[in-house]
């Protein structure tokens, strides 16, 4: 399991690659808030796959009798790195929210998991490579994507607050993240539960969420729901599920919202759903004209 999702999405996404497009190419996608290209197919109940030339993505729900949890993941591959975008509610300069769910129509995305709840923290805000908030919290990991699409997480002791946040190995950064903490590093678990916010209720069971990534422009999104599980047992769940590079803990509790062409896809019986103030998706790239 590890290994093989991961190879059979690469696999199938360049195979695509390679064969022309019937009257159609893979655009590149604008550094903005626009939406992504519109979905080929509706979604349907019970529908696990979507796929098209620039994206491909697998969903699991998995009980697991063992954890008393149950986890759902989606396994996304893209064509180029414009194709992994933030929005908000409404604008990073304001503080209003809505159900994850609106904002993955709005922008037509093909996946989407809650962010990092920006709006309630006084915390580092940088989403499509402008900066809306210089500062960052104490005792906070950063995810850091760059303009390749490849995540660089910045631990809490290497003193993100004096560094440049919008330049990593000589890449611009297009989002950064101010959650946490940071789950696995360059394939080895980096998790300090001494070194955890107090927010997060690492020795609770809890809702959780993350987002990692397998390889270039290989990902991989994770939410845990029902009972919810303990931060390290979160973590240990993660790195059983492919060969996970880095990944990075997002917004937890009532806001862990995963998003499936526009159906909210975990915890379907929750009737009351609770509204964030931004998301991360992945969009289509493809233009059938």
């Amino acid at each position: 399991m590890r290994f093989s999702v991961r190879r059979f999405l690469a696999l199938l996404l360049t195979l695509s690659l390679i064969t022309p497009c019937a009257f159609g190419e893979i655009v590149t996608l604008p550094m903005d808030f626009s939406a992504g290209m519109p979905l080929r197919e509706k979604y349907e109940q019970g529908k696990m796959e979507y796929e098209d030339p620039s994206i491909h993505v697998i969903r699991e729900r998995v009980e697991s009798e063992e954890l008393y949890c149950t986890y759902y993941v989606a396994y996304i591959t893209i064509a180029n790195p414009s194709q992994l975008r933030t929005e908000s509610a409404y604008g990073f300069d304001s503080s209003m929210r809505v159900e994850a769910s609106v904002m993955a129509r709005r922008t037509n995305a093909v996946v989407a998991i809650n962010g990092d709840y920006y709006s309630n923290r006084k915390g580092y805000v940088l989403r499509q490579g402008t900066v809306y908030r210089d500062f960052v919290e104490k005792n906070r990991d950063l995810l850091l994507i760059d303009e390749d699409g490849d995540f660089h997480l910045i631990l809490s002791d290497q003193d993100p607050a004096h560094m440049d946040k919008t330049v990593i190995d000589g890449k611009k950064v297009v989002n950064a993240f101010e959650f946490g903490p940071a789950l696995i590093k360059d394939g080895e678990i980096c998790y300090n539960k001494e070194n955890c916010p107090d927010n997060v209720k690492p020795h609770e069971r809890a809702r959780r969420s993350a987002i990692c990534q397998l390889g270039p422009l290989e990902y991989m999104i994770v939410a845990c729901s029902q009972y919810g599980l303990d931060m390290e047992n979160f973590v240990k769940l993660i790195y059983s599920l492919g060969d996970v590079q880095q990944a990075y803990n997002l917004d937890g509790g009532n806001s862990v919202q995963m998003i499936f062409m526009g159906r909210k896809v975990n915890n379907t019986s929750d009737t009351n759903v609770r509204p964030v103030p931004d998301i991360i998706y992945f969009a289509s790239a493809y233009d059938p004209d």
